[in-house]
């Protein structure tokens, strides 16, 4: 864990991140995945709420994509479809360390010494940690039911972390009664790059019929690389392999019962992280050695859901396990010394368990109560090697720390909603949490002095409450007001420094968030207008500083106030036409200033990442009973300049526009799509940064151009 360690080493805990582009429609799919005139984007049914609803029937803000909408656009991982969701920014960096940023709610692109501020969940099941992540699977969308990009804070229904939101990702389920199988392959080149390769299966095996059913998903992927790295001599050098998959076993043994068990793994692996130098070369970096990073994710879930007359039972036990490692270039900090590495091994554990009753739908009172438990432990590997240091200091490892963390959270949440009328609805409901959170620390080395161990610790007990009121008149309009609240983990502070005083721990930070959001369907289903407007208060914000040593700690300074809105249309003018268009606008700011290792940063400073504008549209062309069903979609997103860091004087990112292009057909009963990504090879600084070596930038996927070929039994 960076956080330990002294010296400079503060720009690893932001280095790695990247900011993807643009937006698509709020709180609708996008509309290239409404091509087909029988699918209403509107009808997907997610679980925002953690029961079956309708996207336009949940009082607040989500966006859904189903299988249909993903494959149309060829969205295969966060950066192709976050970038096209309202009041999202994915800081794409490494995979595995990347993190999403929903309605500015982040004081950091990159991965901090907290815990983040968006929850990841797959099947209902979080993948965030309770202090430094250990990575964030960024799972194939091949074979989903849905993804739901839920916006706002979800800490009433979701827990900890997701002050800003929640993403929500729901694996196909496996089919009891047909045999089911579909493979996908695909290639593509990268300008100023090399050539990427993909290949899924699924298989869906009916047991025994009505009874048990098993289906397993398999997938590589090899990620071409565009940033070459004049010091190693090496060219293309941030590649990436994804492999892995799932299996799904679905037993239902009597009416009313149903038991899904999930299996999934998935390492992420890239050969030298893409950080480019300017300084160096348009697509290029420089570093004495490779820096590569590695993340693998393990899930075993069991989930019963069990009618019980009143209501339904739904009870999940989950174990969760990661493992990271990387290394990076510090030869900088010690020039007589280099080649200098940190690398830092690490694995996080737990288990998770919640079990909640949920009343029939459609009743004139609704409610969902449960209780949760969650139990991580961390155990994370700091090293600062530098092989020429053995004839100084006998040993070539400067600087060695272990940190074993553990963290638990713990709550009982629910939700009622009361009908007034057929057309007027309120819902309360809350969560009373209690987090705990321990570390140890053991630390040494010669530039660290004696063998030290220090220990911490942080515990608190709150409630996150969310109240909407709703009026729905029909099922094509609907209006709502809510306000809702976020929290996450405090923790303590691991790095001690002789001549600074690092407080020794930092609060739990929350927030409140106000929006009201309209929705309407018109022209018998052809126009869809979406519209929401938000207000967020954030008290005691946490943020990554550095002391005058450099030891990387972090404090809780003042508020932030975040508004804006997102609106989107759709229209349909033909049965085989629709044409879409998104705008989101973001005003997030600090309300207070605060100091900084680098300085003071004035209240008004906007946030790391919270781009003023984002936009997105799209034409999509798709001829309904045409022989070969052809289709085309051309589409656009822009993202506005941001700051990249949360400091006096911010390097800048953004300010870019990108177009694709995507035409495909079936053929002979293969689906076959090409497609040219970044058509105006649009050199975009998605991510800028002061590290170690300097100023250092990340940039979106230069021109790619492919070819997907795809099969259904």
């Amino acid at each position: 864990m960076k956080a330990v360690l002294g010296l400079g080493l503060a720009a690893s805990a932001s280095l790695f991140s990247t900011q993807a582009s643009a937006q698509a429609s709020a709180a609708t799919p996008v509309a290239v995945e409404e091509a087909d005139s029988t699918s209403d984007g509107g009808d997907i049914i997610v679980t925002a709420t953690k029961r079956a609803e309708r996207v336009r029937d949940i009082s607040g803000s989500v966006t859904a994509f189903d299988e249909k909408a993903l494959e149309s656009i060829g969205a295969r991982s966060y950066a192709d479809y976050l970038t096209r969701t309202p009041g999202v920014v994915f800081n794409q960096t490494v995979p595995g360390n990347s993190a999403a940023i929903i309605r500015g709610v982040a004081t950091t692109t990159g991965i901090a010494q907290a815990q983040g501020t968006t929850g990841y969940f797959i099947n209902d099941v979080p993948l965030t940690d309770p202090f430094y992540s250990g990575g964030i699977p960024d799972i194939d969308t091949f074979d989903v039911d849905n993804v739901a990009v839920l916006r706002g804070p979800q800490g009433s229904l979701f827990g900890s972390s997701s002050m800003g939101g929640a993403i929500n990702y729901q694996a196909a389920r496996p089919d009891l009664n047909a045999f089911d199988a579909h493979v996908r392959a695909g290639i593509e080149e990268v300008r100023h790059g090399g050539t990427g390769l993909s290949g899924n299966a699924m298989l869906n095996v009916p047991v025994v019929r009505d009874v048990l059913a098993v289906r397993g998903v398999y997938g590589q992927r090899r990620i071409a690389g565009f940033v070459d790295n004049v010091g190693t001599g090496r060219r293309d050098t941030n590649r990436t392999s994804i492999d892995g998959g799932r299996i799904l076993v679905t037993l239902a043994p009597a009416a009313g019962t149903t038991l899904n068990y999930l299996f999934l793994q998935q390492t992420q692996q890239t050969d030298d992280a893409g950080s480019t130098q300017p300084s160096v070369g348009r697509y290029a970096k420089s570093t004495r050695i490779a820096e590569p990073f590695r993340y693998r994710t393990t899930l075993h879930n069991l989930r019963l859901d069990q009618d019980v007359g009143f209501a339904t039972l739904t009870a999940t036990a989950t174990r969760h396990l990661k493992r990271f490692s990387g290394q990076q270039d510090y030869s900088g900090l010690a020039p007589a010394l280099a080649p200098a590495a940190f690398v830092e091994p690490g694995r996080s554990r737990g288990t998770t368990f919640e079990a909640r009753l949920a009343s029939p739908s459609g009743q004139r009172f609704e409610y969902l109560i449960g209780a949760f438990h969650d139990s991580t432990r961390e155990q994370i590997v700091n090293q600062l090697n530098a092989p020429a240091a053995v004839p100084v200091f006998g040993t070539p490892t400067l600087i060695d720390a272990l940190v074993r963390i553990r963290g638990k959270e713990s709550a009982i949440f629910g939700e009622g909603t009361f009908r007034f009328t057929d057309t007027l609805k309120v819902t309360a409901g809350g969560r009373l949490f209690r987090t705990r959170l321990e570390t140890t620390t053991t630390q040494g080395g010669p530039l660290s002095g004696p063998t030290t161990t220090t220990s911490g610790g942080s515990e608190q007990t709150g409630f996150s409450p969310k109240v909407s009121v709703t009026w729905q008149p029909d099922t094509d309009n609907l209006v709502y007001a809510l306000a809702s609240r976020g929290f996450r983990f405090g923790g303590p502070n691991i790095a001690r420094d002789p001549a600074f005083a690092i407080p020794t721990q930092f609060n739990s930070d929350s927030l409140w968030n106000y929006e009201l959001g309209a929705r309407t369907t018109q022209l018998d289903g052809r126009l869809q207008l979406d519209a929401t407007l938000y207000w967020i208060d954030w008290d005691d914000i946490q943020v990554t500083q550095r002391s005058t040593s450099g030891f990387i700690y972090t404090a809780n300074a003042g508020r932030a106030r975040n508004r804006g809105f997102e609106a989107s249309a759709t229209y349909r003018p033909a049965r085989a036409l629709a044409v879409q268009g998104s705008l989101t606008y973001l005003d997030g700011e600090l309300r207070r200033p605060f100091g900084s290792g680098a300085g003071l940063v004035p209240a008004g400073s906007a946030l790391p990442g919270a781009s003023r504008w984002q936009v997105s549209d799209s034409i999509t062309y798709a001829p309904i009973n045409s022989r070969f069903a052809p289709t085309f979609a051309l589409s656009h997103r822009y993202i506005s300049s941001a700051p990249g860091e949360l400091t006096p004087s911010p390097r800048r990112q953004g300010g870019y526009n990108i177009f694709d292009l995507r035409l495909g057909a079936t053929i002979a009963g293969f689906g076959v799509s090409g497609f040219i990504e970044n058509i105006g090879d649009t050199r975009g600084v998605s991510q800028a940064a002061t590290g170690v070596r300097g100023p250092v930038e990340f940039l979106v996927r230069p021109r790619t151009i492919g070819i997907t070929l795809d099969y259904r039994l």
